[in-house]
């Protein structure tokens, strides 16, 4: 990869850098829906109406099939969004960054190639 290009994909990586979101907003996972019920030995209009009580859950998974889940109190479901968003985002620009790296690697190589040919 000639310096120039070198600079200008350099550049394109820290803009990239800079563009994500502080790290410490990340969550993994996934936001469910729920919808729970009351025994039906227990008066309950919202149940008995088949409406069921609204819940959110975060669903986080971990290696070797064990998952935990999380109420949340409904205040903190757009919190939750947003972090669940921030960790899309800087999976994206990971991926960008990593193919950046990719064309600089493929760029340095047809170089070495060209040098050793030379």
């Amino acid at each position: 990869m000639l310096p120039k290009e070198k600079k200008q994909a350099s550049a394109r990586a820290v803009k990239l850098l800079a563009s994500l979101p502080p790290l410490d907003a990340l969550l993994r996972g996934s936001l469910l829906e729920r919808h729970t019920f009351h025994p039906a030995t227990v008066p309950c209009a919202t149940c008995a109406g088949g409406q069921g009580h609204l819940q959110w859950v975060l669903n986080v998974n971990y290696p070797g099939a064990k998952n935990r889940q999380i109420t949340l109190h409904p205040k903190q479901v757009p919190q939750v969004r947003r972090q669940l968003q921030n960790l899309e985002r800087v999976r994206q620009t990971l991926e960008q960054i990593c193919e950046l790296n990719q064309q600089a690697l493929r760029a340095e190589r047809e170089q070495l190639r060209s040098a050793d040919h030379a």
